[in-house]
């Protein structure tokens, strides 16, 4: 674990730097050319491109410890919002995307990266265990958890809690997957299955 934190560490160190010629050329490029000029909504796209590549560099990073989190207060639903079009390209048209989201939600403390790989990570396994013409619902809501929360594995203090839910209408896990899902490497894909959804997630994210 050690060594595979390193790995990734020095990775998205040097990542990085290339990262931040991308976003700063493209910035000046914009400026330079104005909205107006026929090819700024592309260079736009390769700015955006870049923040969100920056996105998963910062989770390379605090994954081999070299970065510290950084919790801010933040709105969920404005999270999932503006995750909206990523999440539909990476589902594919044949899924549809429901968002059920709290109008009066409350605000957390959360570093706003980490929080994007957990709901990438979740809709990319529904959509990898479901069929064509299928639904994935992200909700969000505001709670109120006592003592009697069915925690399991998670211990929680009693109080106010705002809810994240991804569901969708697959066949669901059965009982030996379910008893393992908290191994951090567990998987019930194929090594080349993994590969292959870690580059085409990378490709489409960038």
């Amino acid at each position: 674990m050690e060594a595979i934190g390193q790995l990734a560490g020095g990775v998205a160190h040097d990542f990085n730097n290339l990262l931040t010629a991308i976003t700063g050329y493209s910035q000046l490029s914009l400026r330079r050319l104005g909205i107006n000029h026929p090819v700024s909504r592309d260079i736009e796209q390769i700015q955006k491109a870049g923040v969100r590549a920056t996105v998963l560099t910062r989770q390379l990073l605090a994954f081999s410890r070299r970065q510290i989190l950084e919790p801010k207060v933040l709105n969920l639903n404005e999270l999932v919002s503006d995750m909206d079009r990523m999440l539909q390209r990476l589902i594919g048209e044949d899924i549809r995307l429901l968002l059920k989201l709290d109008h009066q939600l409350g605000e957390i403390k959360a570093d706003p990266g980490q929080l994007e790989q957990v709901v990438m990570n979740l809709v990319v396994n529904a959509r990898d265990a479901m069929h064509t013409g299928r639904s994935i619902i992200i909700e969000t809501e505001n709670v109120e958890l006592d003592e009697t929360f069915p925690g399991g594995k998670v211990t929680v203090l009693p109080g106010p809690y705002v809810k994240l839910a991804v569901t969708d209408t697959g066949c669901g896990m059965n009982q030996a997957t379910r008893e393992r899902i908290f191994e951090p490497f567990f998987t019930t894909k194929e090594i080349w299955e993994r590969a292959l959804a870690w580059a085409f997630q990378l490709f489409m994210e960038l």
